[in-house]
C-alpha cells in the first residue's frame, strides 16, 4: 500500500516536472516580459502617467483598456509600458520594456494581444541596440527570430543618418550601403538568449 502511495506520488511528479523542460511559448513570453517590468519598477523610484481609452473598430469596441507609462523618477527615462484591461486589470494587452546599461537602451522587449485574447500575444519582440559613434541603431527580433524591422538615426561624417527598414525592405540592395554597413555590421544577432527577457 504504501510503495503503491509512493509510486502515484512519484508519477504525478514526474507529470508536473515535464513543462518545466518545455520549450519557451509566446505565452511564456508574454509572461517574462510581464515579469521583468514588475522586477525593474520595484529597484527604482518611479513616476507614472496613466490614460484610460477604449479600442476602436467593430471587434474590439466592447474593450476599453488602461495605458501606464512608467519612467524612472530621477534620469527620466522610460522604464516600461503596459496596457491593462480597464475592467479586469490582470488581463494585460500590451507591455514593452526598456533595459539601460550605462545611460544607454541596449535592448527592449515587447508582447501585445488582442483585447480579446489576453493571454496569446499576436506580437512579440527582442530590440537590441547597438551605438557606433553618432549612430544608434536596432534590429527587432521576434520570438522566433526573424527580423521584422531595423532602425539607426543619428550622423555619420557630418551627415544625418536615418534608415528605418521593415522585413520586405531588408534584402541585399538596401544592406550594401555605406550607411547600412555603419548602422547595423556588429549588431547582435543573439537574440535565442532574451526568449526569456532580462
Amino acid at each position: 500500500m504504501i510503495r503503491n502511495i509512493f509510486r502515484i506520488a512519484g508519477w504525478a511528479l514526474s507529470c508536473v516536472a515535464v513543462p518545466v523542460f518545455a520549450a519557451p511559448t509566446p505565452a511564456d513570453f508574454h509572461r517574462a516580459v510581464y515579469t521583468l517590468h514588475e522586477r525593474q519598477i520595484a529597484q527604482h523610484m518611479i513616476r507614472i502617467e496613466e490614460e484610460r481609452g477604449d479600442y476602436q473598430g467593430a471587434a474590439a469596441a466592447r474593450y476599453h483598456y488602461v495605458d501606464t507609462l512608467y519612467y524612472d523618477a530621477v534620469s527620466g527615462r522610460l522604464l516600461s509600458h503596459v496596457r491593462r484591461d480597464a475592467e479586469m486589470p490582470e488581463y494585460v494587452h500590451i507591455v514593452e520594456v526598456n533595459i539601460y546599461e550605462n545611460g544607454k537602451l541596449v535592448r527592449d522587449f515587447g508582447s501585445l494581444t488582442l483585447p480579446w485574447t489576453p493571454l496569446q500575444p499576436t506580437r512579440t519582440f527582442i530590440n537590441l541596440h547597438q551605438y557606433n559613434g553618432q549612430l544608434h541603431s536596432f534590429r527587432q527580433y521576434n520570438f522566433f527570430g526573424d527580423v521584422g524591422y531595423e532602425s539607426c538615426t543619428g550622423a555619420l561624417a557630418g551627415k544625418p543618418v536615418r534608415i528605418a527598414l521593415d522585413e520586405s525592405e531588408i534584402n541585399e540592395t538596401s544592406a550594401a550601403t555605406v550607411e547600412y554597413k555603419a548602422c547595423f555590421e556588429g549588431v547582435s544577432a543573439d537574440w535565442k538568449r532574451y526568449q526569456v527577457p532580462h
